[in-house]
């Protein structure tokens, strides 16, 4: 199997950030040995077992009533791959992003704190979680694919949690029967190729266009007959004709609808080919530019920073990458956020964390006291992305599998899942399952306009 790898680093480096959690969430030096330093990072803990304890002999009747439950520990025995009478086989699979030049701290910790906690407590229906965890190199597709490898063939895990960048997810879900629940997006198009459930916190795309603009009616952003131009990338051409059908619906005049050809591996022909479309976007009336995906946004900016176009930008899936990074790492300048509007997850994590919502105090203290590393609040740090990621896969497995029952297989997982209904996650305001439904998040998002002293987007009011 080989995945399509990515030669603009730069570029890559932005989108794999975002994946990773190292950037605000609304919402990736080659090096062989990225997992090296993980290889044995292995938590086992034995199931508990009978306490042998000994009582009057009871009579026939007594004997049924005090017969184990189905789902007493008793009864467990293997019920499919990675699930054994005492234990669950989970792989905890990160991008490694100390490579490039990010300070996430101890990313097995943070996965394994969490596993301990569960296996105190019990388990999972009287199964211990037993826990791989791998980095992977995030610039290096082929060695993502030797992890999955190992964990789905050698380790036999039952189920990879973690992030999996691009389409890395689908050595897993798609040619490995094993399910994959990553907090990067898994598009609808490789969930259809899955033998197993494919779980993505991402909402996909299509559900959400119709609200989000209904959105930005409501919030005055967008009103009836306005002139916009739509901006897209040629990968995200079905989403993009879903933006324009849905402004059309709405009253809005798409009086340009354009994709960007390059594939940014080219940044000198990226930046002819937006000046050109700059220009498309002024002769067309437009009176903004709505860019119907996230990292469209980095494409405005550049555009925007080679031309005199000062047209309002509408950013309905946000930036995807914190701005700041795209001043860091590409030396952007920000100053044209300043026209722009997005939709956004809310507060940031950080903000979570002081007003204690959404869980997010609750898993960072969690971490800190169990392991005895600082979580930090500001960007002096990268770790505090990756330490909620941990307790959002977490919290999206653990449940699904308890209601899956002690007969624990790939089916009734699937099962479990389709018909849980809402769920609480870490960081995300609403989420849910449903029937075939396998990406999460709800949240369509608020009204946020940029800061240039903070270098986010901040929500109005």
């Amino acid at each position: 199997m080989s995945y399509q790898r990515a030669s603009n680093r730069r570029l890559t480096w932005l989108a794999i950030l975002c994946a990773v959690g190292l950037v605000a969430a609304a919402c990736g030096g080659d090096d062989d040995s990225a997992d090296a330093d993980v290889d044995d990072a292995t938590t086992t803990t034995q199931a508990p077992t009978d306490d042998g304890s000994e009582g009057d002999e009871p009579d026939s009747a007594a004997e049924d009533a005090d017969a184990p439950a189905p789902d007493d520990p008793a009864e467990l025995t293997a019920t499919d791959i990675g699930v054994t009478e005492s234990a669950i086989k989970v792989g905890a699979v990160f991008p490694n992003t100390a490579l490039i030049a990010r300070d996430p701290g101890d990313i097995e910790a943070k996965f394994r704190t969490i596993a301990d906690r569960i296996n105190e407590a019990g388990g999972i229906n009287g199964r211990m979680i037993e826990l791989s965890v791998r980095l992977t190199n995030p610039l290096d597709d082929e060695d993502s694919e030797s992890v999955c490898i190992e964990l789905t063939e050698d380790i036999e895990v039952f189920a990879a949690l973690g992030t999996f960048v691009r389409t890395t997810a689908d050595c897993y879900g798609a040619l490995n029967d094993t399910i994959v629940i990553s907090t990067f997006g898994i598009s609808a198009e490789q969930m259809e190729r899955y033998t197993a459930p494919g779980i993505t916190l991402p909402a996909l795309p299509a559900r959400l266009i119709e609200d989000r603009v209904q959105a930005l009616l409501d919030g005055d952003v967008l009103r009836d007959g306005m002139k916009v131009a739509v901006v897209g990338g040629t990968q995200g051409a079905e989403q993009q004709a879903q933006y324009v059908d849905a402004l059309r619906a709405a009253g809005v005049d798409v009086v340009a609808d354009t994709l960007i050809l390059g594939d940014g591996n080219d940044l000198l022909a990226l930046t002819d080919e937006l000046t050109t479309l700059t220009e498309v976007w002024r002769s067309s009336g437009a009176e903004a530019v709505i860019g119907s995906a996230g990292l469209v946004s980095q494409s405005l900016l550049i555009a925007y920073n080679q031309t005199d176009i000062d047209l309002p930008m509408i950013l309905p899936q946000g930036t995807a990458v914190n701005p700041s990074l795209m001043r860091d790492q590409q030396g952007l300048d920000l100053a044209p956020f300043e026209l722009a509007t997005a939709l956004v997850e809310g507060d940031s994590q950080a903000q979570k964390y002081e007003s204690g919502a959404d869980g997010v105090r609750e898993c960072v203290d969690a971490f800190q006291e169990a392991s005895g590393e600082e979580v930090a609040l500001d960007e002096s740090r990268n770790n505090l992305g990756v330490t909620i990621i941990a307790c959002q896969v977490f919290d999206i497995f653990v449940p699904i599998a308890e209601a899956a029952g002690v007969n624990l297989t790939t089916e009734t997982f699937r099962e479990a899942a389709e018909a849980f209904g809402p769920i609480e996650v870490t960081d995300v305001a609403e989420a849910s399952l449903g029937p075939g439904k396998f990406d999460l998040s709800d949240s369509v998002g608020v009204i946020a306009t940029f800061n240039p002293e903070t270098a986010q987007f901040e929500p109005v009011g």
